[in-house]
C-alpha cells in the first residue's frame, strides 16, 4: 500500500524520498492502531513509538491528533477498488462479480476495523462518516443505478426505476450478513459461502427483473 501517493490530495508529499519514507511509516502506525484501538485509545506517542519518528516531523504534517485521524479514514477509504459494471457483457456475470467483491471488502478485517471506528466516533467527526457513506454505501448504489438504467434503456431489464432496482439488489446481497455481523458478532463467511450467496442473489434478481424472451414461432 502506497500511502503517501493516496494522501496527495489531503497533505503536502514530501519531495525527499526519505521524507516520503517517515510520512509513509507515521500513516501506516497510524492506520493500524487507530483502526485496532480506536481514536480515544490510540495516543501520538504510540504512533511514534510504532513508527520510529519525531513529534517535530509529525506535527510537521498533522498540527493536531484530529488532523491525523481524518488523514487515515481518508486513505482507508480512498484506497479500496471499485468494481467496474459494463453493459457490454453478461448480466449475470457482472452482477455476480460485482456482488462477490462487495462482500469481500465489506466483510474484510480491515473495512469492519474502519465501520467500528467510524460508527463510534461519528458525533466527533460527522464529516468522516458523511465521506465514509457517499464513497461507499452511495457510490455502489449510483454505480448499480446507472447500470441497471442502461440496461433498461436496452430493453434488457424490466424495472420501474433503475433506483428501486438498485436498492433490491443491494439489500438483498448485504442486510442479512451485514447485520448478524456488526450486531451480532456473526462468524464471517468464506470466500465460498460469499460467491455462492452472489449467485443465488443474481439468479434471484434476474428471475424478477430480466426481460423475458419472447418464443421464437414454429
Amino acid at each position: 500500500m502506497n500511502v503517501v501517493n493516496e494522501m496527495h490530495n489531503t497533505i503536502a508529499v514530501p519531495n525527499s524520498s526519505r521524507g516520503r519514507e517517515r510520512l509513509a511509516r507515521i500513516l501506516e502506525a497510524a492506520t493500524e492502531l487507530f483502526l485496532r484501538d480506536g481514536y480515544g485509545a490510540t495516543s501520538i506517542d504510540s504512533i511514534l513509538e510504532r513508527s520510529g519518528g519525531s513529534k517535530a516531523t509529525l506535527y510537521s504534517y498533522f498540527p493536531a491528533k484530529d488532523d491525523l485521524f481524518r488523514a487515515v479514514v481518508d486513505e482507508v477509504v480512498s484506497n479500496a477498488s471499485q468494481p467496474q459494471l459494463d453493459t457490454s457483457r453478461d448480466i449475470r456475470t457482472v452482477l455476480t462479480e460485482f456482488a462477490v467483491q462487495r462482500l469481500e471488502t465489506v466483510f474484510s478485517e480491515r473495512h469492519r476495523a474502519l465501520l467500528r471506528l467510524i460508527i463510534a466516533e461519528r458525533e466527533r467527526f460527522p464529516d468522516l462518516a458523511k465521506m465514509y457513506y457517499e464513497r461507499w454505501p452511495r457510490l455502489a448504489r449510483n454505480l448499480l443505478h446507472d447500470y441497471f438504467g442502461a440496461l433498461k434503456r436496452q430493453n434488457l431489464l424490466e424495472i420501474d426505476t433503475a433506483d428501486e432496482a438498485a436498492e433490491f439488489f443491494i439489500g438483498m446481497v448485504l442486510h442479512q450478513w451485514y447485520i448478524e455481523i456488526l450486531l451480532l458478532g456473526a462468524e464471517v463467511p468464506s470466500s465460498d459461502a460469499i460467491r455462492r450467496r452472489a449467485e443465488r442473489c443474481v439468479a434471484y434478481f434476474l428471475f424478477a427483473f430480466e426481460r423475458k424472451r419472447s418464443a421464437a414461432p414454429a
